[in-house]
């Protein structure tokens, strides 16, 4: 199952990745999350590994496995029989504008019943998210 938000920010790219990257911050920028821990040395990048609690969802530890400053990350997380793949883009628009574009791939046997629990929820999140990074890059 496959969920998408993009939002468009008025702040150039570079600021955007800013605001993204630090993944540790993420509990003071958006409501969605929680807890933001760190598992393997700074600075984060291919390989590290965080973890994250956010309301409403299972604790999990998620690995960065792809890591393309200051265009795009994507974390990945395997928990009962679904890994769940979270990408982060963020595209560079004319005029020092940005378009920040997060998905979410849920794959494996069990995402039909997960999603019936979820789908709501996830999007909701991810519009949540957007907004509260949007707020952050263009809150120089």
């Amino acid at each position: 199952m496959h969920f998408e938000q993009s939002i468009d920010i008025d702040a150039r790219q570079q600021r955007v990745w800013e605001v993204l990257s630090d993944i540790e911050a993420w509990p003071q920028r958006i409501e969605t999350v929680d807890v933001v821990e760190l598992l393997t040395p700074a600075p984060v990048g291919e390989g590290s590994c965080v973890r994250l609690k956010q309301p409403k969802l299972p604790e999990g530890t998620w690995e960065v496995t792809v890591w393309d400053a200051p265009s795009y990350f994507e974390f990945r997380q395997k928990s009962g029989g679904v890994t769940n793949v979270a990408g982060h883009r963020v595209e560079a628009l004319e005029e020092g504008r940005s378009r920040l574009t997060l998905t979410l791939d849920m794959r494996g046997l069990l995402v039909p019943v997960v999603a019936l629990f979820y789908k709501g929820l996830t999007n909701r999140y991810m519009t949540v998210e957007a907004q509260g990074m949007k707020r952050a890059a263009e809150s120089a």
